[in-house]
């Protein structure tokens, strides 16, 4: 019996795509792992109802049309209808008029309305809006990584951004500038928070969604993924009355979620407890919590100089984007506040010398300094379908591990991680405390890398090492590690 061909080859041979449209997907899928009729269809480079006609001449429908293995996916009947209707709309009328862009009973605001249920029913972050040279591409991140939703007519790029832009208050006239705005929307009587954003590209407008849910139940820091051994270290940090607790990283990497969980842990009625964001990403009971209007003239410097006349014990700061901010923050924590804040650093130790950058005299870094976490988020195996590594896999020296004692897992994919492999996420971190020798070593201005041969000394762990851990514990893979860290393995 001859082996069955595979799908892309019969597109090739068909006619359906070219050859370099092919080279594109399976470079596309080593990326996503979707299957490759999903990443197609996904790209524009074939339309659902060629691919179905394909799938059904070789009985693989089930396996390899988009929104077959999962929610989402494709585009439900539902929402299939609302295109239609929306198409209709647009036809009928190029200007479409504020009424069609906000009636409730509008095609229109219910496909807008749908595309957002999908983000939030797969647990999105964002909700991408992409012009495309076929059409409008709908994209989800979840766990970090893009993820295709569906692929609209070309035709609905504007009608849709109009919509956004209507939600978020926006100007829907202008298009030559990028514009932001926000939105509150309410799904099953839960109220959700919306930052939209423009940005005119080639092709159009793009627009990106973050959904923020400020009611979401604070997890603990075990289940944010931090090990028993360092919890105890965060503790001990978090019964001091003064100081200042750092947590570094780039944008998206959990820093916030870290922050109110390390308050959440010492919040009490006994606590004033005053927080300065952009924007308020979680409600802590007890907290009053401010979000900066730069309009308004609440600027994070500004408005840590009013929390500082309210007789705070605790204070958050957001961020400290500037020299003023860094310089306010850390003078709170010199005359009695323990202070929580966040900054873009890659590790540690180089949020040290940030501080020093920014302005702020070294001898008061060392003074109110307490403790750095410096994180990455990395994706969780689906504990339903994860597969067991052979004993021979590469991997298992690649990650230092004993196959006799440690198992190490791959992705596979199946329902209940979305056909992903992937389910959820957990924090790789490292904590650096700062000691009396590393404050003698911050006043003489030195180097990075001494101060981190300094906190080795002390029991310091690196991100790496944590993450290798997490690996043989079967939390990840080693892949996801590489992805975030400066890997040497």
């Amino acid at each position: 019996m001859p082996p069955r061909k595979r799908i892309g080859d019969i597109l090739l041979e068909e006619g359906f795509i070219t050859d370099e449209q092919l080279q594109i997907a399976l470079q596309e899928q080593k990326k996503t792992g979707e299957l490759l009729g999903s990443v197609l269809f996904g790209l524009g480079f074939i339309s659902q109802k060629d691919l179905f006609k394909v799938l059904s001449a070789t009985q693989q429908v089930s396996k390899n049309v988009p929104g077959q293995e999962g929610p989402s996916q494709d585009l439900p009947d539902e929402i299939d209808f609302l295109v239609q209707q929306s198409n209709i709309l647009f036809q009928r009328s190029s200007d479409l008029h504020k009424t069609e862009l906000d009636s409730p009973h509008s095609p229109l605001v219910n496909l807008v309305e749908k595309i957002l249920i999908n983000g939030i029913r797969r647990g999105a972050t964002d909700v991408h809006i992409n012009p495309d040279m076929k059409g409008v591409r709908v994209r989800y991140r979840v766990d970090g990584v893009l993820h295709h939703g569906m692929f609209l007519p070309g035709k609905l790029l504007n009608p849709i951004v109009s919509r956004f832009k209507v939600l978020g208050h926006m100007n829907i006239a202008e298009t030559r500038i990028p514009q932001d705005g926000s939105a509150e929307f309410l799904y099953k009587n839960h109220g959700l928070d919306l930052r939209i954003s423009s940005f005119p590209v080639l092709g159009g407008e793009n627009i990106v969604v973050r959904i923020l849910d400020k009611t979401q139940v604070l997890v603990g820091v075990e289940s944010l993924g931090f090990l028993e051994e360092d919890i105890e270290r965060i503790t001990d940090s978090l019964s001091l009355p003064y100081g200042m607790i750092l947590v570094t990283g780039p944008t998206g990497s959990g820093k916030t979620t870290t922050l109110y969980s390390f308050l959440s842990m010492i919040n009490s009625v006994n606590k004033n407890i005053f927080t300065i964001e952009d924007p308020v990403e979680y409600q802590l009971p007890l907290a009053r919590q401010a979000q900066i209007n730069i309009k308004a003239g609440l600027t994070f410097a500004a408005g840590l100089r009013s929390i500082l006349r309210q007789d705070p014990d605790i204070i958050l700061v957001g961020e400290m984007r500037d020299g003023e901010t860094s310089e306010l923050a850390v003078r709170a924590a010199l005359t009695g506040h323990l202070v929580f804040s966040t900054l873009h650093t890659n590790d540690a130790a180089s949020s040290i010398a940030r501080m020093v950058d920014m302005g702020i005299d070294p001898f008061l870094v060392s003074s109110t300094l307490d403790t750095i976490v410096a994180q990455r988020l990395v994706r969780l195996l689906c504990p339903q379908c994860k597969e067991a590594l052979p004993n021979d896999d590469p991997a298992y020296r690649a990650a230092d591990a004993d196959p006799a004692l440690q198992t190490l897992y791959r992705p596979q994919g199946c329902r209940a991680c979305d056909n992903a492999g992937f389910k959820g996420r957990t924090v790789i971190y490292e904590i650096l405390k700062v000691n009396q020798q590393i404050r003698e070593m911050i006043n003489v201005r030195a180097s990075i890398d001494d101060i981190k041969r300094e906190a080795m000394k002390n029991g310091f762990r690196g991100m790496n090492e944590v993450g290798l851990k997490k690996v043989h514990l079967g939390l990840t893979t080693l892949e996801e590690v590489r992805s975030v860290s400066r890997s040497v393995f």
